[in-house]
């Protein structure tokens, strides 16, 4: 039999990602959408609804899985040979222990920064391939008008950070002082905290800590601007 082409295809310029979307979710697609170019990447979909995103600005999925803490290295590798004999990630990861609403936040999580980096205006091409499956399964599944919205206020956001935080090749580090007497940092904000070390660029922090550069790149703003933070070759202040 012949191969199957891909049911959809152009470019970016032409039909922007959020359309292309749009069109696959009303009319219920399973496959996999593919971009390439400048910023290439994929969008993984069952009957409509999204299932995992991925572009290479962000962490890889093994990336997300071990920096999240969802598993370990032993559990990625056994979870690896499971999908070779036909079992989802997902499925592999749950029977190894890991709770159900952590692992659909995480990937909610990836998704969401994904689709934000991949809306970024190219003129990249894109092929839907009807019918290909991703290896993480559809155990979870994320409607896209929702994920199209939260990418948007994520784009929103962006514009204000990225003022602060032109470039991931940026190195933080620990401020020499605070500018007042104390400062209330979350758990969150310590995981990208902790992670600084005056040398690591941040999208090399990004792509250890397994998390979208939205969501480094967010912490990272809001601790620039308290004062926690600041660029490696910025002047010191006063001691």
């Amino acid at each position: 039999m012949p191969a199957r082409g891909p049911a959809l295809e152009g470019t970016l310029a032409d039909l922007p990602l959020d359309e292309v979307l749009t069109l696959l979710a009303n009319t219920r697609q399973t496959g996999i959408l593919e971009l390439r170019g400048a910023n290439p990447g994929l969008v993984a979909l069952h009957q409509g609804e999204v299932t995992i995103a991925l572009s290479e600005m962000g962490p890889t999925l093994q990336q997300v899985f071990l920096g999240s803490g969802i598993t370990d290295a032993d559990g990625w590798e056994a979870a690896i040979g499971a999908a070779d004999r036909g079992v989802a990630l997902t499925d592999s990861i749950v029977r190894l222990g890991c709770d159900l609403t952590a692992l659909r936040r995480t990937l909610h999580d990836q998704t969401v920064g994904a689709v934000f980096e991949l809306l970024l205006p190219s003129s990249d091409a894109f092929e839907f391939l009807p019918g290909e499956q991703h290896p993480v399964g559809d155990t979870f599944t994320f409607p896209v008008p929702e994920l199209l919205e939260e990418a948007a206020a994520r784009l929103e956001a962006w514009k204000q950070i990225a003022e602060v935080i032109p470039s991931t090749a940026m190195v933080m580090r620990l401020a020499r002082s605070l500018p007042g007497p104390e400062i209330t940092i979350g758990s969150g904000e310590w995981h990208v905290l902790a992670r600084l070390d005056g040398r690591a660029t941040i999208s090399e922090v990004i792509r250890e800590l397994g998390m979208s550069a939205f969501a480094v790149c967010a912490v990272l703003h809001r601790l620039l601007e308290e004062g926690v933070v600041e660029p490696v070759d910025a002047p010191a202040g006063p001691r």
